[in-house]
């Protein structure tokens, strides 16, 4: 049964994400993929709940994850401190401390968020949960695949007949 969660972003324990040395530590990338997460409640760990809540911290310089696009989930950001790009479909926007941005699972809530000033920048991340889930990366042509335990990523170029192999 799920427990009543008190958290405070000031005093929240954080742990440090690389995503470049994680997928790719000889890679050489165009974005420096990283930060420093919390995590509120997350039902892919619990098995209970319909909310995914994290506080995200990206430094200066960092992005938090490539341009991306759910079908699946729906996802919102409050920022709670800072300055930071948001890329999206229509092209960049500047969000800052109070700015609430929400995206759909479709095109038009493709997005990138990157830490283009000179301090770090605090928000707040909730997505709905879904047994699965279909990311697109609208800049490399990548799609990844959630579901259960799996995570796969494919080409979108990669495409093979339904009963290729059947």
């Amino acid at each position: 049964m799920q427990e009543l969660v008190i958290k405070n972003v000031k005093t929240a324990e954080y742990k440090t994400v690389d995503l470049n040395q994680v997928y790719d530590p000889n890679g050489e990338h165009r974005h420096s993929f990283g930060f420093m997460k919390s995590t509120v409640v997350s039902p892919y760990k619990s098995g209970e709940g319909k909310l995914a809540v994290a506080f995200y911290t990206l430094q200066p310089g960092q992005s938090n994850y490539p341009y991306h696009q759910h079908l699946g989930r729906e996802e919102m950001f409050y920022i709670i401190s800072g300055r930071a790009t948001l890329k999206t479909p229509k092209g960049n926007v500047e969000v800052s401390e109070g700015d609430v941005v929400f995206f759909p699972p479709n095109e038009n809530g493709a997005h990138m968020l990157t830490n283009t000033s000179e301090e770090p920048v605090s928000y707040l991340d909730i997505d709905t949960s879904t047994p699965s889930d279909v990311v697109l990366y609208p800049d490399s042509g990548n799609v990844r695949v959630l579901a259960g335990g799996m995570q796969k990523s494919f080409k979108l170029d990669s495409e093979v007949n339904y009963l290729d192999g059947e």
